[in-house]
């Protein structure tokens, strides 16, 4: 139930997504899932892993000296949430040492169940804060992109947890690519997206081109509506054209056209779907 200011419209929900910065609130939800985090790794394990992390971030983010880290009285520097609370550090950047100290975690996580579910449990707060605070960003595996709903995030997570690993690695590079800031590699991000429906449909048809693939999949009891085949072959077709620059050289250099995040959004959305359809039309 809505709030009492907001029943009787002292105040508006707001129902535009928090995007391109970072506000006060969703700082301090992120420090707070770190404090989280911190408290509980040195609760539950002998060695100070987050103490690892600060230094990993501290080296490898910050690029500052090791030595420098180390303070008197076994004090050491804090590197996270400084980071996070300064006005020193764009949004996009504050984003970034987030998603590099989740990386890290699952990288430890390989070696240590315990901690890859420590990884889950902060990626899970992380996104269930953004959800909360309307913010338009969310962990998908361990990349941040921008989403605007939960279905998108779900089609996605679907298509990387269910695919084979040829498919995973196109899905996942298109995720990568449109992620990347301040602006994401669209044209690639999208090439990877159509990519990987090009390789479930090789896999079941053996024929390279999409197109072909998708007539012949109804000769391996893959039925699918005309319409819907046609609208596939549509947005190959968009792929391939010249204009678009996704795979030739881009065209905005000579005034033309280039991709932007909706498109490359759509694209990856689109596709991750589709590949979840075609595992379900085959019992996969």
């Amino acid at each position: 139930m809505a709030l009492f200011s907001e029943r009787y419209g002292y105040t508006k929900p707001t129902e535009v997504l928090i995007r391109e910065e970072m506000t006060e609130e969703i700082e301090n939800a992120i420090c707070s899932s770190y404090d989280i985090l911190h408290n509980y790794l040195r609760k539950n394990y002998k060695t100070d892993i987050y103490k690892e992390l600060e230094l990993y971030l501290w080296t490898e983010f910050l690029d500052q000296r090791y030595n420098d880290f180390f303070g008197d009285y076994g004090y050491y520097m804090i590197v996270a949430t400084k980071v996070l609370k300064s006005r020193e550090y764009e949004w996009f950047q504050k984003l970034d040492i987030l998603e590099k100290s989740v990386k890290w975690l699952y990288a430890m996580g390989n070696k240590n169940q315990g901690i890859k579910l420590t990884a889950d449990n902060f990626t899970t707060q992380i996104n269930r804060e953004f959800e909360r605070l309307n913010y338009a960003y969310r962990f998908v595996d361990t990349e941040i992109v921008e989403l605007t709903n939960e279905q998108e995030i779900k089609a996605i997570e679907t298509c990387l947890a269910t695919s084979g690993n040829n498919v995973r690695m196109h899905m996942s590079t298109a995720l990568e690519l449109i992620s990347e800031r301040p602006v994401g590699k669209y044209s690639n991000s999208i090439k990877e997206s159509i990519s990987a429906v090009e390789v479930v449909c090789r896999e079941i048809t053996g024929e390279k081109d999409l197109g072909r693939a998708l007539d012949c999949l109804i000769k391996k009891g893959v039925v699918i509506p005309q319409s819907l085949k046609n609208a596939f072959n549509k947005l190959y077709d968009y792929t391939n054209d010249k204009e678009t620059g996704i795979r030739h050289a881009l065209m905005d250099e000579t005034g033309e056209y280039k991709p932007t995040y909706a498109e490359a959004l759509f694209m990856l959305v689109s596709c991750s779907a589709f590949v979840n359809y075609i595992h379900g039309k085959i019992g996969q």
